[in-house]
């Protein structure tokens, strides 16, 4: 099989022929690593986002807008689809890599995280990634410099014009597209997190609102978590588990399973202190359908928070 990042390459190749219409930039630091800006320096687009969301699955999903009513409002929604979901979205599309080098940090996802052999990322799936060229996902708002690009390359174990990094700020258009399209991924992070083998999920699908960017990464970055936390849906198909192990999970997995649930998400992080002292249960989708694909029953629970979406939307009424 083509490996992630060779498929990760293929898109970003795209990309780089598409770059006007997508409104990005390209740049080859000296050392030869390929940096993608999709929101930075550049406006970006909704198609960057949904070009960043399929280089973050490695193309192993289809990833689209559509427009649908939320709390009574025409809204967009990214729709993310997988035929291959825990290769697509948790082993690839997770966010696994927390970059710190220097004074450079962002959050990593996409097939490199796979080359980072201190991440092991694919060690509870038994799945090894070989590849000669690393394509990495970086949301931050710090275009990385030739020094940094070189330190991400060694850590991929790839010569640094074998590295591509495509990038955007949470408070940016393509930001925003490309984490509305984490729904199935949040869903099979709290699967994992209840000890589910997420090998048994064989098809997905799942639909979050994108945020509108705010021009602060922070506030940004509450009001993405919102969405995924009080608005996605998300379908898995599951073969392999009885009846009522799927009824007693589906009654888990929702965000609002979750004691730290209820208030916006700049609130609980304000709590906490700190981002990790969050219970990881509440990052999921705010509803979940789990198919049995053995038994032809399917369990639902959770709904989208109306009170809570009304607030992050923000939306003015003309009368």
């Amino acid at each position: 099989m083509t490996s992630l990042n060779e498929r990760a390459r293929q898109l970003i190749e795209k990309m780089i022929t598409q770059a006007d219409d997508l409104g990005i930039t390209v740049e080859t630091r000296a050392n030869g690593t390929l940096v993608l800006d999709a929101g930075v320096h550049c406006r970006g687009s909704l198609a960057a986002g949904l070009a960043m969301a399929r280089v973050s699955m490695a193309g192993m999903a289809e990833v689209r807008l559509e427009m649908a009513a939320l709390v009574d409002h025409p809204w967009l929604w990214v729709v993310a689809t997988s035929d291959h979901p825990l290769t697509a979205c948790f082993i690839s599309q997770a966010a696994n890599w927390a970059v710190n080098i220097g004074d450079f940090q962002a959050m990593g996802s996409g097939p490199a995280c796979l080359l980072n052999e201190a991440l092991e990322v694919g060690e509870p799936f038994a799945f090894e990634e070989t590849a000669d060229r690393a394509v990495l996902v970086l949301e931050t708002r710090t275009i990385p410099d030739a020094q940094t690009c070189q330190a991400l390359a060694d850590q991929c174990g790839v010569q640094a014009d074998h590295l591509a990094l495509l990038i955007a700020p949470t408070a940016s258009l393509a930001g925003s597209v490309q984490i509305a399209a984490r729904s199935i991924e949040t869903a099979l992070h709290k699967l994992h997190h209840l000890g589910f083998g997420l090998q048994q999920v064989i098809g997905a699908s799942g639909r979050c609102p994108i945020a509108i960017p705010t021009g602060d990464d922070r506030i940004s970055m509450g009001r993405t978590n919102d969405l995924v936390i009080f608005a996605s849906q998300v379908w898995l198909g599951v073969t392999g588990s009885p009846d009522a192990q799927l009824a007693e999970l589906a009654a888990q997995v929702p965000s609002s399973a979750s004691p730290d649930y209820g208030q916006p998400f700049s609130v609980t992080l304000e709590k906490a202190g700190d981002f990790y002292a969050i219970d990881p249960g509440l990052f999921a989708p705010a509803e979940i359908t789990l198919s049995n694909l053995d038994s032809g029953r399917s369990f639902h629970h959770g709904k989208i928070n109306q009170q809570q979406i009304d607030q992050v939307l923000n939306v003015r009424r003309s009368e």
